[in-house]
Parts: C-alpha cells; sequence; structure tokens
C-alpha cells in the first residue's frame, strides 16, 4: 500500500531532498507504523494512508532541507516516530536519539532498529538528560517553546540548537513570548514551510 503511495508523491518528496533510494525504507517503516497502530494508537484510527503519508510523513520532511550537516541529534516526544524516523531514513549517517515516555510506543520504536539502524531510545528526557554528543534538538507536535527549552535548559545553556516543528504563527509568537526570559542571547528565526498539499499553516522555529 504504502510503496504505492511512495511513488504517487515521489516528486513532493524528491524535491524535499529525499534521495529516491530512501522511498521504499519510508514505505516500509509506514506499514509497520499502519500494523502496529491497531495494537496502540500512535495515530488517529480514523485516518486514511495518503492523509497519514501527508499530515504526518511528507509534513516531518518538510524540515529536511533545514537540517544542519551533524552527528547526533535527538527527538523530543517521539511518539510514532515522527519527525525523528523519517529524517534518520534520509540522513542515516546521522545517530538519532529518540527521547518517549510511553513504554509501549518505545516497544514499538525499538523494533524498527533493524530496518532505520541509527535511532536509540531513552525515556524522558527528564529522566537522564541528552545525551552529550546531541548536537541539535528537535520536536513535533511537544511541548509549548519555553518547556521544550525548560527540559533541556543546560543543553542550551552551553550553545545548543533547536528545530521545532509548530503551526500557526499566532501561537508560536505567543510562546516565544513566554520563553523570552530563556531566549536571551539566543537567535530566532520562524521558517515558513511550504505545506501545499494539505493547506495547514506550518513553521519551523529554529534557536542557536
Amino acid at each position: 500500500m504504502f510503496a504505492d503511495l511512495m511513488e504517487e508523491y515521489r516528486a513532493e518528496l524528491l524535491h524535499l531532498g529525499v534521495d529516491s533510494r530512501c522511498l521504499m525504507q519510508l514505505a516500509q517503516f509506514l506499514d509497520r507504523l499502519w500494523q502496529e497502530n491497531r495494537q496502540i494508537n500512535l495515530f488517529s484510527r480514523k485516518m486514511d494512508a495518503p492523509t497519514l503519508v501527508v499530515d504526518h510523513l511528507i509534513d516531518s520532511l518538510l524540515g529536511l532541507p533545514h537540517v544542519p550537516d551533524v552527528t547526533c541529534i535527538a527527538d523530543l516526544g517521539t511518539g510514532g516516530g515522527f519527525p525523528a524516523v523519517p529524517l534518520a531514513i534520509c540522513r542515516a549517517k546521522t545517530r538519532f536519539h529518540l527521547y518517549e515516555k510511553s513504554v509501549l510506543k518505545r516497544r514499538y520504536l525499538m523494533g524498527l532498529t533493524d530496518l532505520v539502524p541509527n535511532l536509540k531510545l531513552h525515556a524522558k528526557v527528564e529522566d537522564s538528560g541528552l545525551d552529550h554528543a546531541v548536537e541539535l534538538v528537535v520536536s513535533r507536535a511537544f511541548k509549548p517553546i519555553g518547556e521544550t527549552l525548560l527540559m533541556t535548559r543546560s543543553y542550551l545553556q552551553n550553545g545548543g540548537s533547536y528545530l521545532l516543528f509548530k503551526a500557526r504563527r499566532a501561537r508560536i509568537d505567543e510562546e516565544l513570548a513566554n520563553a523570552q526570559p530563556l531566549l536571551r542571547g539566543a537567535k530566532v528565526k520562524v521558517v515558513p514551510l511550504d505545506s501545499h498539499l494539505n493547506g495547514a499553516e506550518r513553521h519551523l522555529v529554529c534557536i542557536n
């Protein structure tokens, strides 16, 4: 099923910088996600396959052109694997540390490591802190910006960088205003993402 959809959206994926050799691996990831969703709640069971591709896979890969060439990335609140797993498939030489509090979701994500070997699983970031090798933090559909910065405060104060997938600009501005005490000295850039396939308002908040 998802192999056909990868071909249907092939042009869009290649435009985002996805190597054509990754398309089958992305399809296999979605196949496993779809099957596992029958057992645990990873996304809405009312969602059809094309919507999963557009609203989750492609939505995550909208950030791919903005991911710097680093060796280690952390994803906070990974859930079903977005955005980390699609990014890890496309950046096979980069290690991805996935932080997810749900035991069931971690078990599912650990089962993906044969398909995506550059993944490493952790519980909540509050439990052990970020791995010392992390050079970039990403998150999608996670906590407000201020809360994300607070739970990684040591990393932020040591010059950490963030790519945070967010939706409405008005909400982003509100979150940034609330986070100002933590952002002193940091450079912040809000980048609009081209989500024309579903018309959703999407942005990337870049902090360094």
